[in-house]
């Protein structure tokens, strides 16, 4: 947890970009840089599923044991995550880890790019941004709620948000 905590600080503090005295945040960059906080919430969320997944399949063979601790000890959460590792199989488990591993690492990089002010990073981004529409459209329509409707408003504003900021490089380019 130590060592967690320090990596923590160090990316924060790498991230943290060099004060400007001359003016505010423009609104849109203040709403950018919390999609990128989401986002690389959702990167860390992502890497711990695949680590998991990877351990799981690494250890199948104790899942069942693991899944009767947790329905003993009333971990219900816990047991539910394991039974459907136990459902999916080790096979499914190694591509879970491998697919939720790589899509981890690719929002962390393009949301540590973008907040660095890298142009390929937001492109990067607006990929992301752009791949993850379709399951949240998906969500909508099937199970409409107002947390889906959150977090697809969000993605259809960080992609306007990241389409300006591509758009007003362009032009200081030319």
């Amino acid at each position: 947890l130590g060592l967690l905590q320090h990596l923590a600080r160090s990316v924060l503090g790498a991230l943290s970009p060099a004060p400007d005295h001359s003016s505010h945040l423009h609104p849109a960059l203040m709403l950018l840089r919390l999609i990128i906080i989401k986002k690389l919430l959702v990167a860390v969320l992502l890497l711990t599923v695949a680590v998991l997944a990877l351990v799981g399949s690494y250890r199948y063979d104790q899942l069942p044991q693991l899944l009767q601790e947790c329905t003993d000890n009333d971990h219900e959460l816990l047991a539910a995550v394991v039974g459907r590792g136990l459902q999916d199989g080790q096979t499914r488990l190694l591509l879970t880890a491998l697919v939720t591993g790589v899509y981890g690492v690719l929002i962390a990089v393009a949301a540590i790019a973008t907040w660095l002010k890298r142009r390929w990073g937001e492109w990067l981004l607006l990929a992301v941004l752009l791949s993850s529409l379709p399951m949240e459209l998906h969500e909508i329509t099937t199970e409409p709620n107002s947390v889906n409707l959150t977090l697809t408003g969000v993605t259809l504003l960080g992609i306007w948000i990241v389409v300006g900021q591509l758009r007003r490089s362009r032009l200081r380019e030319e």
